[in-house]
């Protein structure tokens, strides 16, 4: 299942219900896990409960994608998805049909493989692994999307149309997984790229995902920053209307008939307050597609299961970018009670 978030948790966010397990693995029974400490985005907002009370964040994250496969298959896409467990999951046979698996749980729950990007300035060992370290990296939730991430203070709205972009956004900020420079603007920007994978659905949007702590609990905030087809947002709530559905459930099918090959914009924070920690990160999300699922069915002659999704919205996932206030400003919180057992 996909690590980002979880609909309890995020329940202003249309997107959070995805691929998410919220039921413990291995022979338990079916017990229900703890929501609250299972997800990315919770652990990055709190992490600035740390931070402003204790001046450290442990949770500090870049972020990967990959999967507990134990097949050996590199199966990311959902039309090629082989299973996880090896002959207990094998065929499409299996798949759907089977109670469980050695991990207790239906093999038509699992979601695919996901995939790592990493920017690296070059092919080699030693630059690939120090990009890792300072989580110049990105996760999908398995195709092969590219997306970059900047931060900074004074970007201009061209900037992502510019021939240098990247060159640019390097020497007037920071990548992802890094801390913003000192405060020397009224918000900071940010300039954000997505390409899809070729093998895959376009585009439908681009979103930019705030998390800060504030009166003793954690916040977290969806933005629509970059869309296809022209939509428009609707002028109260800020949302971007859904960017429609071309998949063909029974033979497992979709067109690129909808969205964008790639979307860029520059966005600033109107919600900034130099007072508070705040986290950003970049979500990209494609259009509809088939689920794997879809595509055993399919080979079956058979309809999709009821109780998983027959269409997904694959996308992928940035690290963070983080903003610390100078001290000065920092307003003294007190923790909210999920924080307050790790208190030393």
């Amino acid at each position: 299942g996909a690590s980002e978030t979880h609909p309890a948790l995020s329940p202003n966010d249309e997107f959070a219900g995805f691929e998410t397990s919220y039921k413990h693995l291995l022979g338990s029974g079916g017990v229900v896990g703890r929501i609250n400490n299972s997800y990315v985005r919770r652990a990055l907002t709190d992490g600035q409960g740390f931070q402003e009370m204790m001046g450290a964040n442990p949770w500090k994250y870049g972020i990967v994608a990959g999967a507990d496969s134990h097949n050996a298959f590199s199966d990311n896409e959902e039309f090629n998805y082989e299973g996880v467990h090896g002959n207990t999951d094998m065929t499409p046979k299996i798949r759907l049909t089977s109670g469980t698996t050695v991990a207790g749980e239906p093999p038509k729950h699992f979601g695919t493989p996901g995939a790592t990007g990493v920017w690296a300035p070059e092919n080699t060992r030693p630059a690939i692994f120090d990009a890792i370290k300072n989580k110049e990296t990105f996760g999908t939730s398995g195709p092969l999307i590219r997306v970059r991430f900047f931060g900074g203070w004074g970007y201009s709205k061209d900037l992502v149309k510019d021939k240098n972009f990247v060159k640019k956004a390097y020497k007037e900020g920071v990548p992802m997984g890094q801390d913003l420079p000192k405060k020397s603007g009224k918000a900071p920007t940010f300039a954000v790229w997505a390409l899809k994978d070729p093998e895959s659905g376009n585009l439908d949007r681009v979103q930019i995902i705030k998390g800060w702590y504030k009166d003793g609990h954690p916040w977290e905030k969806v933005y629509d920053v970059a869309w296809s087809d022209g939509r428009k947002a609707d002028a109260s709530a800020g949302k971007v209307p859904a960017v429609g559905n071309t998949v063909d459930i029974k033979n497992a099918s979709y067109t690129n008939s909808i969205g964008d090959t790639q979307l860029a914009a520059v966005w600033s924070d109107p919600d900034f307050d130099p007072t508070q920690h705040a986290v950003y990160y970049a979500r990209v999300i494609e259009i509809p597609t088939p689920r794997w699922t879809t595509f055993d069915a399919k080979v079956l002659g058979i309809d999709p299961p009821s109780d998983v999704p027959a269409t997904i919205q694959e996308r992928a996932w940035t690290s963070p970018i983080w903003y610390t206030p100078e001290a000065e400003l920092v307003k003294k919180q007190d923790f909210y009670p999920g924080l307050k057992p790790f208190l030393p």
